[in-house]
């Protein structure tokens, strides 16, 4: 679904989850982490046995539609730039995609940009963080200035559902420019999510439901990251067999997805009322049983190699396919939780996605009230492992 103007388009697909849970995973393998001091305000998200704290830094955003707007800048003043954290890593993660795209040359795009506002040579997009600069100010403004109403309303509908953690500390950087509307850097040191505000359309209530959804899935992998077997399943979740990858995503995506409700989101900007409206339709009880009827054929497929993977995310989790198998996880982990407490989701991310399936394969079993799995989703599902 197409995010209307005055903005650019947020990618809906949120195809940063799956980067930043394998990022999560391997950088906590190696040690745990020490909260970082910062200027802006932190907030706690508490449970039995879990803390994670939350950092927001503007500051990219800031410097980066101040320089854009400036008449002329020297290269001495445009690499100052690069010193920025949030800049720095826009500018590296842009050279993932774009192996042209050089800190060098961001420095000459800037200088070149602010005095022709011609396209630049790199694709740093210099050109919407121009054209959508006094929208990423205001953007900041009212993040600032709701900071201490948004850092409740995450923490409270995170709490609900958080897994067992330990200490952490997550990093969230607003950025303008670069290819991607967030993202994580691949060895980070530092556990941090970049989101660009150029690409928000605006929308201060989108900014915070994706921050809500995306914070999420770095709660569950940080409590996953202590136990080696899970570790190691999201290092190689790419080379995993399709229909593990399935399972795990549909986990992942899925319990996010409960956890950021969007029916809960307030306001009706472009991004949080696209979510509302993805969450009403496909949580409408006939739906609810004709995506899992969907999974059900995409399961078959990959089970019978007549899909690879490509194609089964293409069909279960894309925006196009109005992330159907988001609302089959969610779903799923509601009524567990319901039936067995929030304490469910305490240990629930150290356990393989299999048997997260098979809980809800022996509660649906007892209770036809629920959406069902077909009789052969069934029978692929227990014969799969249930170890890593």
């Amino acid at each position: 679904m197409r995010i209307p103007e005055p903005g650019p388009v947020w990618n809906p697909t949120r195809g940063v989850a799956t980067r930043l849970a394998i990022a999560v995973l391997v950088a906590l393998a190696v040690g745990p982490w020490i909260p970082a001091a910062t200027a802006d305000v932190v907030s706690t998200v508490v449970r039995p046995h879990s803390e994670a704290r939350v950092t927001f830094d503007y500051s990219a955003a800031e410097l980066m539609v101040d320089a854009i707007d400036r008449p002329a800048l020297s290269a001495a003043e445009a690499n100052a730039l690069l010193e920025n954290r949030g800049i720095a890593a826009m500018v590296k993660k842009t050279g993932v995609f774009s192996p042209s795209s050089t800190p060098q040359g961001f420095v000459a795009d800037m200088q070149a940009f602010v005095t022709t506002h011609r396209y630049p040579a790199g694709d740093f997009s210099l050109d919407w963080v121009y054209k959508y600069r006094a929208q990423v100010r205001e953007l900041v403004g009212a993040l600032r200035a709701g900071e201490d109403s948004m850092r409740h309303r995450i923490t409270t509908r995170l709490t609900r559902y958080a897994p067992r953690t330990g200490a952490v500390t997550i990093h969230v950087y607003f950025v303008a420019g670069g290819m991607s509307d967030g993202f994580v850097l691949d060895d980070d040191p530092e556990l941090a999510l970049f989101v660009a505000l150029e690409k928000a359309s605006g929308d201060r209530d989108g900014v915070e439901q994706n921050l809500t959804h995306e914070i999420y899935h770095v709660l569950q992998k940080a409590s996953a990251a202590m136990t080696p077997g899970a570790v190691r399943f999201a290092a190689k979740l790419g080379s995993q067999p399709p229909l593990q990858q399935l399972l795990a995503t549909t986990l992942w995506e899925g319990t996010a997805n409960l956890a950021a409700d969007a029916r809960e989101t307030p306001g009706q900007g472009p991004y949080a009322t696209m979510w509302r409206e993805r969450y009403l339709r496909n949580l409408e009880p006939k739906e609810l049983q004709r995506n899992f009827q969907r999974f059900d054929s995409v399961l078959a497929g990959l089970d019978q190699d007549m899909l690879d993977w490509a194609a089964a995310y293409a069909k279960g989790f894309s925006g196009s396919a109005d992330s159907r198998f988001y609302f089959v996880g969610m779903e799923m982990a509601r009524a567990l939780g319901s039936q067995r407490g929030a304490d469910y989701f305490q240990g629930l991310f150290v356990r393989p996605p299999t048997q997260f399936f098979r809980d809800y394969l022996k509660l649906s079993g007892a209770d036809p009230s629920l959406p069902q799995f077909s009789a052969n989703s069934r029978r692929v599902i227990e014969r799969l492992p249930a170890s890593w």
